[in-house]
C-alpha cells in the first residue's frame, strides 16, 4: 500500500499528480536543491515543488 504523501516533498502546496498543479522553484532554495551545504528540507534537494495552479 502506498503512503498517502509518497514522493511529496514538505514544501508541496498540493500532492504530486493533482489536477491543476504543476512543479515550480522551491522558495526555500531557490532552486539549488541545497541550503547551507545540506540537502534542502524543503524538497529534499530536488529543487522544486508541486504548487496549484489556475483555480484548483
Amino acid at each position: 500500500m502506498t503512503e498517502p504523501n509518497a514522493g511529496a516533498n514538505p514544501k508541496d502546496e498540493v500532492q504530486p499528480g493533482t489536477p491543476q498543479s504543476a512543479e515550480d522553484i522551491c522558495p526555500q532554495c531557490q532552486g539549488r536543491g541545497s541550503v547551507d551545504g545540506r540537502t534542502c528540507p524543503g524538497c529534499d534537494g530536488s529543487g522544486t515543488v508541486v504548487v496549484s495552479v489556475g483555480d484548483a
